[in-house]
């Protein structure tokens, strides 16, 4: 068995991923993949790095973080490395704190000083970014970004693809649609339609993707 951790995007994101992987006490290989195929054989954050698709079946059962922020291309990396035979990874750094009745779907990246408390469904692949907080009986679908400081009422439901903005609150019952982008510091108060984007206190439409 292939006991190395892939990370997918030698980026920014990617260095958080690192960090959390390191703080959760990953002691493996670790070794960063990325698309741009002119970095290949350079190293990233001091690990190996591996360019392109190519490389990868000599990772085969190795396990994966797809570290790009942006949610379509994160699932793009996401499929890819499936189709390879490599693993999910789920990531939670140790200062998060995660309800024993919470569920994280595979692949995704829970930052430091995030809460998700009792009940609460998260999908495949999502980023939980620095501070997010995640009520009671939320669910969120996959390929869902929270950025730093967004915080979800009890029973919020969040649709794939979604991006909810830094510092932006959504309150108690809401629905984000699949697609949708939440500016950062809006207040939600009531059902987002999917595929818009929203912003301001109370948070309003302002186009539709």
């Amino acid at each position: 068995m292939n006991r190395s951790l892939l990370i997918w995007g030698a980026g920014g994101h990617g260095k958080v991923v690192l960090d959390v992987a390191l703080s959760s006490g990953h002691l493996h290989p670790i070794v960063f993949v990325d698309d741009n195929l002119d970095r290949g054989g350079l190293a990233y954050c001091g690990f190996a790095l591996v360019a392109g698709d190519d490389h990868l079946e000599r990772f085969i059962g190795a396990s994966f973080a797809a570290a790009v922020g942006n949610n379509r291309s994160r699932a793009r990396c996401f499929a890819r490395a499936l189709a390879a035979s490599l693993l999910p990874a789920t990531l939670v750094h140790p200062f998060a704190v995660v309800s024993p009745s919470a569920s994280i779907g595979p692949g995704t990246v829970v930052m430091p000083g995030v809460i998700v408390n009792a009940g609460a469904v998260i999908g495949a692949t999502c980023i939980l970014h620095s501070g997010a907080v995640i009520e009671h009986d939320c669910v969120l679908g996959d390929h869902v970004h929270l950025s730093p400081r967004a915080t979800l009422g009890g029973g919020v439901s969040v649709g794939d693809f979604a991006h909810v903005g830094m510092g932006a609150v959504v309150l108690t019952s809401a629905s984000i649609g699949a697609g949708c982008v939440v500016g950062a510091g809006a207040v939600v108060l009531r059902d987002v339609p999917r595929d818009s984007t929203v912003a301001g206190v109370p948070a309003r439409v302002l186009k539709y993707v």
